[in-house]
C-alpha cells in the first residue's frame, strides 16, 4: 500500500507584545517539526491586525495521516518545552487556530 503525504496548513494569531519571542521559538519549532517527519516547511506572517495581534501561517508536508494527528495532539497538549512556549505566544481568544490537512493524491 502506497501512502500519500499530506499538505498541512496552520493559521493562528500571535500577540503583538510577544512577536520576537514567537519568532525565536519558531526557529526551535521548525527543528522539531523536521524530527517529526515534516518537510518543505514554510512559515510566514500573513496579516497585521489592529487589535494587537498578527496572524501567521505554517505550511509543510507530513508523510501520513498518523503523523498529522500525532503532531496536532502534541502541539495542542504541550505542557512544557518548545510547543508550550509556542502556545504561550498565541491568543486563541482573538481568533481560532485553524488546522487543515489536504491529502496529496497525484
Amino acid at each position: 500500500m502506497v501512502t500519500k503525504p499530506l499538505q498541512i496548513f496552520i493559521e493562528y494569531p500571535i500577540k503583538d507584545t510577544v512577536i520576537q519571542k514567537y519568532e525565536d521559538t519558531m526557529k526551535n519549532v521548525i527543528g522539531i517539526m523536521k524530527d517529526l517527519g515534516a518537510e518543505e516547511i514554510r512559515w510566514t506572517k500573513i496579516s497585521q491586525q489592529d487589535r494587537g495581534h498578527t496572524y501567521y501561517t505554517e505550511t509543510f508536508l507530513l508523510p501520513t495521516e498518523s503523523h498529522y494527528f500525532a503532531m496536532k495532539e502534541l502541539r495542542a497538549k504541550a505542557r512544557d518545552g518548545v510547543f508550550h512556549d509556542l502556545s504561550q505566544c498565541m491568543d486563541p481568544g482573538s481568533g481560532a487556530i485553524h488546522y487543515i490537512g489536504l491529502k496529496i493524491i497525484s
